[in-house]
């Protein structure tokens, strides 16, 4: 019983440390979702996008959603443009946003001039913390945004071992369980009143 006792506080200890950048990444990002207007002001200056490049481009795009992405990554392969992508089409114009930590890029098509205009985001240390925050990789090009996106999972399942390994470390202790379970009935009951008042 000792060395599984052991084996938990190492695995509660060591995964402890390999969650920290995580968990300060998520921290300190939601800090800047939670006062956004505090740090409006270490915003890049207007205009935020840079121009890089307009061309004479003609390409069929879909009226609708089906075949959308594989025409936005037809478009970005003729042009030398890489990354994760969103594309949505309004009307006569399709957007496509390639993420980038440092430098995202926008990239709009004028389907009826024929028109392909890129640009590039200043950059901004308040963006990049809320880019890494959101950022996601699964169903996007390239092999690394896979991989960031199995790292993503890959914090979550160990938070949960990380947690179930606290709990259990608390639970053998025998002279904290009252104020453990202060603890955890604050933490409990402080969600439960926000989730049903909110």
């Amino acid at each position: 019983m000792k060395n599984g006792n052991l084996l938990l506080r190492r695995t509660h200890l060591y995964l402890g440390l390999l969650l920290l950048p995580w968990m300060l990444l998520y921290a300190l990002s939601t800090i800047l979702f939670n006062h956004g207007a505090s740090f409006r002001q270490y915003l890049p200056s207007d205009p935020q996008w840079l121009p890089l490049w307009e061309k004479d481009y003609a390409v069929a795009v879909p009226p609708g959603n089906e075949g959308l992405r594989e025409i936005t990554r037809q478009i970005l392969e003729e042009n030398g443009v890489t990354g994760a992508f969103g594309a949505q089409r309004q009307g006569q114009r399709l957007n496509i946003n390639v993420q980038n930590f440092w430098q995202p890029k926008r990239l709009t098509y004028d389907i009826e001039r024929k028109k392909l205009r890129a640009e590039e985001r200043k950059f901004s240390w308040v963006e990049l913390f809320i880019r890494l925050h959101r950022r996601t990789g699964y169903g996007q090009p390239g092999i690394l945004n896979t991989v960031w996106a199995f790292f993503v999972d890959g914090f979550c399942v160990t938070t949960v071992i990380w947690i179930g390994t606290g709990l259990y470390l608390w639970w053998k202790l025998a002279a904290t369980r009252v104020w453990g379970w202060i603890a955890l009935g604050g933490g409990l009951g402080t969600l439960l009143v926000l989730l049903g008042t909110l």
